[in-house]
């Protein structure tokens, strides 16, 4: 019996044909403006004079076109990386970037983008351990250094002081970035495995260097614990700064000379010495530490009269972008003031296309976008540089290695240095042994923030600037 007989033995009527719809003139005209749109976006989109390279509002370099080679052709990396530079430099970047995040806050859905610790809760602080330092700790992320100290290293922990209770501000978490009134600030959670390997790369160093260079140490608190109302950060999930860097510094060696700011940074907490936007100190919170380390080391500072002042602004920092924009911070943009030695010097630099630039010690950030007037110290985030104090026949040397908290405190070293090295452990450029050796450079500077101590690639990266 055929398909189309049913049980009751009548065919099954055929399908009725729908009649096809036609298009309206408005949906036709649609049609053509989106893909004319998309036409002319095609074409613009591979105009290469009109695609940027750097990215102001990322403070990032985008992806170049790559270069041409057999192996990456046939293993279609070639192609793979035509697709993320076409991705990564479109036209007009900043400016959608930008209004994507205007959007999200006219929405409510803003958030941090990324880079800073989310307020998670840090390892307990262990108190001040009693036993005697050995010459050099081994570094081991799996395996911890047994924490070591003596008398002599033992750093008194202080109470912070009352204080008349602040006028409530506002408040807003977002995401890493804590925004309180018109400032933002960072979380920081103690991690005390990372703490330790910190610590020990010192050590190791120390022990490298021992009769060839003297060690200092630097850590440098953050403005959280500095600025932030204790009655506001007691109840963050935050770390206590003092007294992880105290922690920190009781298992240094012997051999290493502390150079302890907190106490500093707090007493001058009224003043400008941390950005509001950024999460960097200010060259004058640099300039209070640099007068500690010359106490320590038993030299005279250069006086900030002294020294050539350049103020640059406005200044728009890593809490503003990471913060997604927020309009807070931007309406109350920071400043930089950038102070130089009244000497003859310059400086000679290996950027990070391993291109080689000689300048002046402050970079004219005058005409920088908003984002990059930090650079103005030493150029910004470079691997390898070298400051020179042509007023000095001779004189002693200093190899600073450090990250970017180390620029703002650069420029004043060149008062007391024929020359100052400085190395940033974070490209891998040299170590501090090969410098020590080729150059015969009698101090070695270790100087960074606390947050670094917390993270563990870094501290590695750090370690294996030692030699």
């Amino acid at each position: 019996m055929s398909q189309d007989v049913r049980n009751n033995g009548s065919a099954a009527p055929a399908p009725e044909k729908k009649p096809k719809k036609k298009l309206k003139t408005w949906q036709k005209v649609q049609i053509f403006v989106v893909a004319a749109i998309v036409v002319v976006m095609s074409f613009f989109s591979f105009i290469l004079p009109l695609r940027p390279k750097v990215s102001d509002v990322e403070k990032r370099k985008l992806a170049e076109f790559p270069s041409f080679s057999f192996s990456a052709l046939f293993s279609g990396s070639y192609f793979s990386d035509i697709s993320a530079w076409y991705a990564d430099t479109v036209p007009l970047r900043d400016y959608f970037v930008n209004l994507s995040s205007r959007l999200q806050h006219l929405l409510g859905t803003a958030t941090a983008q990324s880079g800073f610790n989310e307020g998670v809760k840090g390892d307990d602080i262990p108190d001040i351990p009693d036993t005697p330092p050995t010459s050099e700790v081994p570094v081991s992320e799996s395996q911890p250094p047994v924490p070591v100290n003596t008398t002599e290293n033992t750093t008194e922990v202080t109470t912070e002081p009352p204080t008349e209770e602040e006028p409530t501000k506002e408040m807003q978490q977002l995401g890493g970035i804590l925004v309180y009134g018109n400032a933002g600030f960072e979380y920081y959670n103690f991690v005390q495995s990372t703490a330790e390997s910190y610590a020990a790369a010192v050590n190791r160093a120390a022990s490298l260097l021992a009769g060839k260079a003297t060690v200092y140490d630097m850590i440098i608190p953050t403005s959280i614990d500095i600025l932030l109302p204790a009655s506001v950060r007691e109840n963050l999930s935050v770390s206590d700064q003092q007294k992880a860097i105290s922690y920190m510094e009781a298992l240094l060696s012997p051999n290493v000379k502390k150079v302890s700011i907190f106490d500093v940074m707090k007493a001058h907490k009224d003043e400008y010495i941390y950005y509001r936007t950024d999460h960097h100190w200010t060259a004058l919170g640099a300039y209070y530490a640099y007068q500690k380390f010359c106490e320590v080391k038993g030299v005279q500072p250069v006086r900030l009269e002294d020294c050539e002042k350049r103020t640059f602004q406005p200044f728009l920092g890593s809490f503003y972008s990471d913060s997604g924009k927020n309009p807070v911070l931007g309406n109350t943009p920071d400043y930089v003031d950038a102070y130089m030695p009244k000497v003859s010097a310059d400086l000679y630099l290996i950027d990070q296309n391993n291109q080689e630039i000689t300048g002046s010690v402050l970079y004219n950030s005058e005409n920088s976008s908003p984002y990059y007037k930090y650079s103005t110290f030493i150029w910004g985030d470079n691997p390898y540089s070298v400051i020179t104090n042509y007023d000095k026949t001779e004189g002693e040397s200093c190899l600073l290695i450090k990250e970017s908290f180390g620029n703002a405190l650069a420029p004043f070293l060149t008062y007391n240095y024929k020359y100052v090295y400085i190395l940033d452990y974070r490209y891998g450029y040299s170590t501090a042994a090969a410098l020590v050796d080729k150059y015969g450079i009698n101090d070695v500077f270790f100087c960074n923030n606390i947050s670094m101590t917390r993270a563990s690639s870094q501290v590695s990266k750090l370690n294996s600037s030692v030699g």
